[in-house]
């Protein structure tokens, strides 16, 4: 049997990352490690990094990472309590802002490009267009999915009724696509990539021309006021971590590439390169953010996915990363 094959058996009978496991609720001790959540894509990269390079401790603080399938996944453990720090993309944070009490501490990347809709390369799908009738997985919840069913459908003369969205998590989309489960996904680095280096899919489009795709790092309120000091801390584990993805690229893809492979991906170096190439990793909040997440809170209002739009001079707080930014 081939590499490449091999490749593709995996691909097609696993979801490895999906990463089911049963949390314990949080001890309130100011001593216990922060528990970080983040996403076992793309948008978890720096948080990969960190760990690997253990930043959090040079930095002074204790940090108990837990990998989840999405940012909906790790918005739910933070307001469980179960989760003190998570990676959110726009979606999850808005939707953790208005009905739990997290606010955002940092910008993790603006991702529009790490995001894409990859079709099977043997269903005769050249365009969005073509996807009307066809089966799309996307992860529920997520900024992905947002983006995809409310920007770039109707760029294309689509409406949310015309594609049957089958709700998968990101890491098991690769999979559903192979099996013919699905004929396409909306998906998030390193999947896009891997598709396509694997010859398993083609991309449609990515988000870069719909959306920014800010990814948030966002903290539990109560955690914040209780713990400021190892919050900052954990802010300068987390620019040591994101100095090393943009001044030593090389470095960050074999962090990213040896992780995923521990998981038991078999896949090339060369989707790693491409993915990190797409992360624009910059912590501070941009102008334009205000502005965006106050669209993004009328349409979920709208949607009936949140009760109120939040207040985003109260749920954004760069205090924090400013803090942590001084020598």
């Amino acid at each position: 049997m081939t590499q490449t094959t091999n490749r593709r058996a995996f691909l097609a009978t696993t979801g490895a990352g999906a990463l089911a496991f049963v949390l314990p609720r949080l001890a309130f001790a100011d001593d216990a490690p922060l528990a970080f959540g983040f996403q076992n894509t793309s948008w978890g990269s720096v948080a990969m990094v960190a760990e690997a390079e253990d930043t959090f401790a040079k930095a002074g603080v204790k940090v108990k990472p837990f990998r989840f399938d999405g940012g909906k996944s790790t918005r739910d453990a933070m307001i469980a309590g179960r989760v003190d720090i998570g990676v959110l993309g726009a979606a999850p944070f808005v939707v953790g802002a208005a009905k739990g009490d997290i606010v955002a501490i940092a910008v993790a990347m603006y991702a529009g490009r790490t995001n894409a809709v990859v079709a099977a390369k043997d269903r005769g799908i050249k365009s969005v267009a073509d996807l009307k009738g066809k089966r799309v997985a996307s992860q529920l919840g997520s900024s992905t999915d947002y983006v995809f069913q409310n920007k770039i459908l109707p760029k294309y003369g689509l409406a949310k009724g015309d594609v049957r969205i089958i709700n998968i998590p990101h890491q098991n989309e690769i999979a559903a696509m192979v099996g013919k489960s699905v004929d396409a996904f909306a998906g998030v680095e390193p999947f896009p990539s891997v598709a396509e280096i694997e010859g398993l899919g083609t991309v449609l489009v990515d988000y870069g021309n719909f959306d920014i795709q800010p990814v948030f790092v966002a903290i539990n309120r109560p955690v914040l006021e209780r713990r400021r000091k190892d919050v900052v801390n954990f802010l300068r584990g987390w620019l040591a971590a994101v100095r090393i993805v943009n001044e030593q690229p090389q470095r960050a893809v074999k962090i990213v590439w040896d992780e995923f492979k521990a998981q038991g991906y078999d896949v090339k170096e060369a989707a790693f390169t491409r993915m990190l190439a797409k992360l624009e990793v910059k912590p501070e909040f941009t102008p334009a953010l205000h502005d965006y997440l106050v669209e993004q809170g009328k349409v979920l209002l709208a949607q009936k996915q949140i009760p109120a739009v939040p207040d985003w001079n109260k749920a954004l707080d760069p205090s924090v990363l400013a803090q942590a930014s001084k020598a």
